[in-house]
């Protein structure tokens, strides 16, 4: 019981007391942890931990009223998902005058946590967030904090948590449907990730063609455009693809345009040798040297709706949780040597 009170109760001078230095030092690791050295900072992050303190901005006196900023939590700024995703949020937020405020987390979980948590003792009105996972630390963190916020790209049964996804399973068995009419001797399936969405798009795309008699060939190593690049020529030489008809269906746009602009550096003659297809249908997805066959997710149509959930939230005091699935679309360009839009 007396544990239980320390932690509901707990402030900011007793994180200090604890950890053995000043307040401001702590107050530092909330908003600037950049300033603090590595080991100090880990250090006070696992007494905030320990209690599950979550940052009472108006109680630290820091506060005011909430800003006009919308919070925005990335993997990386390189990639044109989130550059798409980002404009269907501003084409909303800015009419309401709000500013958008975009962190990236680089995949790294802790540096998540720390850039959510800055937003929250910045006063951000609200937060939209591709998480690295729907149960991750900073999703916790947000829900303590009772700032309102959405998840982009990413699904939960937590009644408390609103989010806007493709239905990413019913995606992967559009596409196999699709390239199971495809001439290929052989089928490869490039991941980008262990992300739940990733997940559910291979999961629909392997159900669909097992259940066909078809077992792909799966082949987990890239989460980037460079990463696609460099493991192109792996699984050239390991797969022989100068040699073998080969379809490939590489679980997102990004990646995938990685690896179809090494199999051109390699004289690798696209779709004729290697059909590639892709998921998402970035905007420049449809601008490669060869256009790229994708499914559809509505990208920026996904930002505009999570905007506008989370401006209900924060002006129009909305508290029913909305889980919204986005119905996901083929899109057939020359990367598997067809070129008409099927819904």
């Amino acid at each position: 019981m007396y544990t239980r009170l320390v932690m509901k109760h707990i402030t900011i001078n007793d994180i200090a007391r604890e950890s053995g230095v000043s307040k401001s030092t702590v107050s530092r690791v909330l908003s600037r942890p950049n300033l603090v050295k590595e080991k100090t900072r880990k250090q006070i992050l696992s007494i905030i931990e320990k209690y599950s303190y979550v940052p009472n901005v108006f109680a630290q006196g820091l506060a005011g009223l909430p800003t006009k900023n919308i919070g925005f939590v990335v993997d990386e700024y390189s990639n044109n998902f989130y550059i798409d995703l980002a404009d269907g949020i501003d084409s909303v937020i800015t009419a309401k005058e709000h500013t958008l405020q975009v962190m990236s987390s680089l995949w790294d979980t802790e540096r998540e946590f720390l850039g959510v948590q800055s937003m929250v003792i910045n006063r951000n009105a609200g937060i939209l967030m591709v998480p690295s996972s729907s149960d991750c630390k900073a999703v916790d963190l947000l829900k303590k904090s009772q700032i309102p916020f959405v998840l982009l790209n990413c699904r939960t049964d937590d009644p408390e948590i609103s989010f806007v996804s493709c239905d990413n399973y019913c995606g992967g068995a559009l596409m196999a449907e699709y390239i199971k009419t495809l001439d290929f001797e052989q089928l490869i399936i490039l991941s980008v990730s262990d992300h739940q969405t990733v997940v559910d798009r291979i999961a629909g795309f392997t159900d669909y063609l097992e259940a066909e008699g078809i077992k792909p060939i799966k082949y987990f190593s890239a989460k980037t455009y460079q990463e696609g690049y460099h493991v192109a020529l792996s699984i050239t030489e390991t797969y022989s693809l100068k040699t073998k008809k080969t379809c490939m269906f590489v679980a997102n746009d990004y990646v995938a345009i990685g690896v179809m602009t090494r199999l051109l550096e390699l004289g690798i003659s696209i779709p004729d040798q290697v059909a590639i297809a892709g998921f998402d249908d970035m905007r420049i997805s449809a601008m490669c040297r060869v256009p790229l066959t994708t499914i559809s997710q509505s990208v920026q149509n996904m930002g505009r709706i999570a905007a506008e959930t989370l401006l209900d939230k924060i002006l129009q005091k909305k508290t029913e949780t909305v889980k919204h699935l986005i119905k996901p679309r083929l899109v057939i360009r020359e990367s598997t040597k067809k070129s008409c839009l099927v819904s």
